[in-house]
């Protein structure tokens, strides 16, 4: 019977949420369909189920991998909200509680800023779940996960290009010391990581497109090391923002460093079907990070 205030509004069917944010999260139909034990057909079927219930487009299938559309990113957050409730009351009247140990591996960016907190919420939420961490590169660590070593990973990547959801964006800066000036030379001394890194490959393409020569003085996985070469005066490098240091200025591109791409932290999960333990630990990320890569996907000015 309809509601003396308006028509009832419909009721979002869980499954569907799910798939939609399975989808969101893997970029795959396919991927989702092994996930969820269905097909790519039935997958789809149910995210179009889901976009007729809401009235909206949500999944661009454009690209390389499906994204959320604008209504896809509004929905996302309501999405894992109710699968949260919904998983955390099934957990304690129904299911036995969850425990084991998931095997997370993370860059240096995003565990000096965000894991801590992170994982020391999830602890107290899940004391029966043990995160193993590895701190490496992205490069160790994607191959990692796609080698089935780790559950979970948070690796820097490039939006729309690599696998994985984007949790993180802000901007990548040049940065050198305070009182830095341009060699006579006009070479550019470096401080970068070994190849391959994204930071890296950001830097050359940029100097390359404006003609600038440039050499390697200090190489280096860790960004610590990075920022003691800079705070050093032994070169310039690119810091996401969060990881400039005082002591160190940003370089513009009327000094002759354009502007590079901002800094992205995706998430990607092993192939197949998550354990209990990795799944929770999944969701609780993305959850945690939902509002600073919402807002970051919008974009970040300069």
């Amino acid at each position: 019977m309809p509601s003396r205030h308006g028509p009832t509004p419909p009721t979002l069917d869980m499954d569907l949420l799910r798939a939609f944010l399975t989808v969101a999260e893997t970029g795959s139909f396919t991927r989702t369909g092994e996930i969820l034990g269905r097909t790519q057909s039935a997958v789809s079927v149910q995210i179009k189920r889901l976009e007729d219930q809401v009235g909206a487009r949500l999944c661009d299938r454009s690209g390389r991998f499906v994204v959320p559309t604008e209504a896809g990113e509004h929905l996302l957050g309501y999405a894992r909200r109710i699968l949260a409730i919904n998983d955390e009351a099934v957990g304690r009247l129904v299911a036995p509680p969850i425990g084991g140990t998931v095997r997370l591996g993370t860059a240096e960016e995003f565990a000096t800023q965000f894991l801590s907190d992170i994982l020391g919420d999830f602890a107290r939420c899940f004391p029966t779940i043990v995160p193993e961490i590895t701190v490496d590169t992205s490069a160790v660590l994607q191959s990692g996960v796609e080698a089935g070593l780790f559950d979970v990973v948070l690796v820097k990547h490039v939006p729309l290009e690599d696998p994985g959801q984007t949790i993180w964006r802000e901007p990548l800066h040049w940065v050198a010391r305070a009182d830095w000036t341009d060699p006579p030379n006009g070479v550019v001394p470096l401080a970068v990581s070994p190849a391959p890194c994204l930071y890296r490959r950001f830097m050359l393409a940029a100097l390359g497109q404006v003609g600038r020569s440039w050499e390697i003085r200090c190489t280096s996985a860790a960004v610590a090391a990075l920022q003691a070469a800079v705070l050093a005066g032994l070169g310039v490098t690119a810091l996401a923002r969060g990881t400039i240091l005082p002591g160190m200025r940003v370089l513009t591109p009327d000094e002759g460093f354009p502007n590079l791409p901002d800094s992205a932290i995706a998430l990607v999960t092993r192939f197949g079907t998550p354990t209990p333990a990795a799944d929770r630990l999944t969701r609780f990320v993305l959850d945690r990070m939902a509002v600073p890569r919402m807002a970051g996907l919008r974009g970040v000015k300069r």
